[in-house]
């Protein structure tokens, strides 16, 4: 048996011992078959996508790159030669972006050594975490936990989010750094946790700039809105802090792509598309008035099943139209939801995150594979809406029975409690 299949075989195995004990003990579920399932997908996930590398694309990737790379790296730290460790690091081309994802693949591949599967089914954890980090906050932000419990097997199960970040690349890393800053966002008892919120902007910062600004920009928006319900002077003060996080992030994003001003937005807008327009994928960037329209039927809408000529893409089809029946299943419900949502911590980060991140991938990538695997953060975000859609209600139709009666005089039946999720 090789190195590669038995360092791969050893995660799994401590996957799934060490990962129900630990996910049993945070509370996310109290359903076995569910945890050693949600396990087992990243195992699944991280195989299906090493073998669709090897034998689909013939090992041509970004993970091959990263694993070689990351490989170089691993080779200093098991000499403990970290001088040359240190000088190969100042060797990269930038400290962001590529690079960043190449230093933190050489911290998988030291940790799990030269096994390129075990280096998949490391990254496939990493991302599971970032997925257990948005259950926990769903949790916190929702009434006495109601819905988490599916919540987190939406999460788990959804086939996008244990296929597509199962592999060495930014994805695993996004769907972790995205967990991080939205679990600390929502904190305990409605104080953020400001210290974890940060790391998580760092981190998407030092792997893809944009979505670190789309997080400090929903933030912002979010703790504005918060304001709404009742401003207080630490609320204020939290408030113009992060308006002016998120424009510093802006400005340092735009000084990382080398945008001064819109003409040179547009530019780097036309020159990120004309990269994607390749492939069987290709179906253009739509410009003019439609070009927001189509924006989020690209994102939230396709690949149709008549637009999918491969397994992945029929996979993303089947799976964006399930959501879909749901949407139109709940569809009253939804409304409500999109009608109180400001009322819900959680999903006063939900809400612009969603539509700022659409917009930007919308706007940017004209190929449906590079869509399908860009849109995995709002996925979760789109979830917490579907889920919250039944709880709106249901909380609704249970106020109704308390309406204060039209006698004067106070009800000791009414029950003041309007919002529908948060502990504020």
């Amino acid at each position: 048996m090789t190195y590669d299949l038995l360092a791969f075989l050893l995660l799994s195995l401590a996957l799934i011992v060490f990962g129900s004990i630990i996910l049993e003990r945070l509370g996310l579920t109290a359903l076995p078959i569910l945890i050693v399932t949600a396990l087992s997908l990243r195992i699944l996930g991280s195989t299906l996508r090493f073998e669709v590398l090897a034998n689909y694309y013939g090992g041509v990737g970004d993970a091959n790159m990263y694993f070689s790379e990351g490989l170089l790296l691993a080779q200093y730290v098991w000499e403990l030669d970290f001088a040359g460790l240190a000088e190969e690091l100042s060797g990269l081309r930038r400290w962001w972006g590529t690079s960043f994802v190449v230093a933190l693949s050489g911290l998988v591949v030291s940790v799990v050594g030269p096994s390129m599967r075990a280096g998949f089914l490391a990254c496939s954890i990493i991302s599971f975490v970032g997925l257990c980090c948005l259950a926990i906050a769903y949790r916190r932000s929702s009434p006495i936990g109601l819905g988490a419990r599916n919540y987190a097997a939406l999460l788990w199960l959804l086939p996008s989010l244990w296929f597509w970040p199962s592999s060495l690349g930014k994805e695993a890393w996004i769907v972790l750094a995205v967990g991080i800053s939205t679990l600390g966002y929502v904190g305990r008892r409605s104080r953020p946790n400001w210290a974890l919120f940060s790391f998580g902007v760092v981190l998407a910062f030092a792997i893809r700039p944009h979505v670190a600004a789309v997080i400090a920009l929903s933030t912002g928006v979010a703790h504005w809105l918060s304001t709404w319900e009742r401003l207080t002077a630490r609320k204020a003060a939290e408030s113009l802090v992060m308006a002016g996080v998120g424009l510093a992030t802006v400005i340092f994003m735009s000084q990382q792509f080398g945008i001064a001003d819109l003409e040179d937005m547009a530019q780097f807008q036309a020159e990120r598309a004309s990269l994607t327009l390749r492939g069987g994928s290709n179906v253009g960037i739509t410009t003019g008035p439609l070009s927001i329209p189509m924006a989020f039927v690209n994102v939230w809408m396709r690949p149709f099943p008549w637009e999918a000529h491969n397994a992945t893409s029929l996979v993303a089809s089947l799976e964006i139209g399930l959501i879909w029946l749901f949407v139109a299943r709940y569809r009253k419900s939804l409304f409500a939801a999109l009608k109180h949502w400001r009322f819900s911590p959680v999903l006063r980060f939900a809400v612009p995150f969603a539509l700022v991140y659409t917009l930007m991938i919308g706007l940017t990538f004209g190929n449906l594979g590079i869509i399908s695997r860009q849109r995995i953060p709002i996925l979760p975000f789109i979830g917490m809406l579907l889920l919250a859609a039944p709880l709106i209600e249901r909380q609704h139709r249970r106020s109704a029975r308390y309406e204060p009666s039209s006698a004067p005089g106070p009800n000791p039946r009414v029950a003041p409690q309007r919002r529908f999720a948060g502990h504020e």
